[in-house]
C-alpha cells in the first residue's frame, strides 16, 4: 500500500505545484488523471525519491520513503514523461547497466531478464542499437523495459504512451494489466481512454488539487441525469456557452455535437444522454473552471 498525506510543493517562482495530496492506493492500477500542468508530474517525480516536498509524507509498505529513499529504490520502476540516454550506448548494454544499479547482480539473470523484457517491448531486433539513434516510439519503449528491471513493487509511469503507436500502445496496456495483479501501479496521464481501459480506482489532479477520486464507474454515475447532448452550427457555439455549461463540442459531419452539464434540460432540442469518463473528466475541470472564475470575480468587486 502507498500512503500520501498532506502532500504540498511550491517551486520558487511562486507556483503552487502540489496543495495538501492525499491519496491512498492499494496494489493494483491507479490512474492519476490530469491535463498538462496540473502537478501530476511533480507528485510523480515525489514518489519516485526524486525531489522533496514543502510538507507532508510518503509510506510506502509502512516506511517513510522520503526520510528512507534507499528502503524504496530497489523496490521502484519509474518511467518519466522525458528522459535521456547515454549516447553511442546500445539498448542492451544500457539496461544491463540499469540492472546492476537496480541491484540484479547474477549475470545470467540479469541476461536472461533483459531478453525477456526486449521481446515485450518488440525492441529484440534493436537491442545491438544506439539507443539515442531510436525514434520517440522505440525510445518511450526502452524506457518502459528499464522501468520494469527488477520486478518492481511500486511501478510509476508519468505519460507512458506518448508516441507510441495504437498496436504499441495496446501492448503496453496488456504489460501493465498483467503486472498489476501484485504491484501498485500509478498511471499518470492526460489520456482519459489510458485511464477508462485499465484503471478499477483514480483520481483527477488540478491546479495540484485532488478534485475527484472514485473509480471511473463512479466519476461517471455522477453525471446520470445531468448530460444534455444538442447538434449545432458551429457558429452559434459561443451564444451557447453564454447561456449554458458546456463541457465539451466536437465536430460532427460539419456541425458541433455540443454536451452540457444541466440538473433540467436546457431547452427541448436537448436530449438526454449517458455519460462516459470523458464527459466525466471534462465535467469536473469545468466546474473547476467556473468556480475559480466566481473566486476571481468576487475578488475583483472587492
Amino acid at each position: 500500500m502507498l500512503l500520501i498525506d498532506n502532500l504540498s510543493k511550491t517551486y520558487a517562482n511562486g507556483v503552487q505545484a502540489l496543495n495538501n495530496v492525499s491519496l491512498t492506493i492499494n496494489a493494483g492500477m491507479f490512474g492519476l488523471l490530469g491535463p498538462n500542468g496540473a502537478g501530476k508530474s511533480t507528485l510523480m517525480r515525489t514518489l519516485a525519491t526524486l525531489q522533496l516536498p514543502d510538507s507532508g509524507t510518503v509510506l510506502f509498505e509502512g516506511v517513510d520513503t522520503l526520510k528512507q529513499p534507499h528502503y524504496l529504490r530497489p523496490k521502484l520502476g519509474y518511467l518519466p514523461q522525458e528522459f535521456g540516454v547515454y549516447p553511442s550506448v546500445t539498448a542492451v548494454d544500457l539496461l544491463d547497466y540499469f540492472a546492476i544499479l537496480k541491484g540484479i547482480t547474477d549475470k545470467k539473470q540479469r541476461q536472461q531478464q533483459i531478453e525477456q523484457l526486449l521481446e515485450l517491448t518488440n525492441l529484440t531486433q534493436h537491442k545491438k542499437h544506439a539507443v539515442n539513434g531510436f525514434s520517440g516510439g522505440m525510445k518511450q519503449r526502452f524506457g518502459i523495459a528499464q522501468a520494469l528491471l527488477g520486478s518492481p513493487k511500486l511501478l510509476i509511469v508519468d505519460e507512458p504512451t506518448a508516441g507510441l503507436d495504437p498496436h504499441e500502445r495496446n501492448r503496453f496496456h496488456n504489460v501493465l494489466s498483467d503486472i498489476s495483479e501484485n504491484t501498485v501501479v500509478i498511471l499518470s496521464t492526460h489520456i482519459v481512454e489510458d485511464v477508462s481501459n485499465l484503471c478499477p480506482d483514480m483520481a483527477i489532479l488540478a491546479n495540484g488539487s485532488i478534485v475527484q477520486q472514485g473509480s471511473p464507474e463512479q466519476l461517471v454515475a455522477n453525471l446520470d441525469g445531468k448530460l444534455w447532448q444538442k447538434t449545432i452550427e458551429k457558429q452559434d457555439i459561443p451564444t451557447v456557452k453564454q447561456k449554458h455549461q458546456v463541457i465539451s463540442e466536437r465536430l460532427v459531419a460539419g456541425k458541433a455535437q455540443i454536451n452540457v452539464l444541466s440538473e433540467q434540460q436546457p431547452d427541448s432540442d436537448f436530449v438526454l444522454v449517458k455519460g462516459d469518463l470523458e464527459d466525466a473528466y471534462f465535467a469536473q475541470l469545468q466546474l473547476l473552471s467556473s468556480s475559480n472564475s466566481s473566486n476571481q470575480s468576487l475578488i475583483a468587486h472587492c
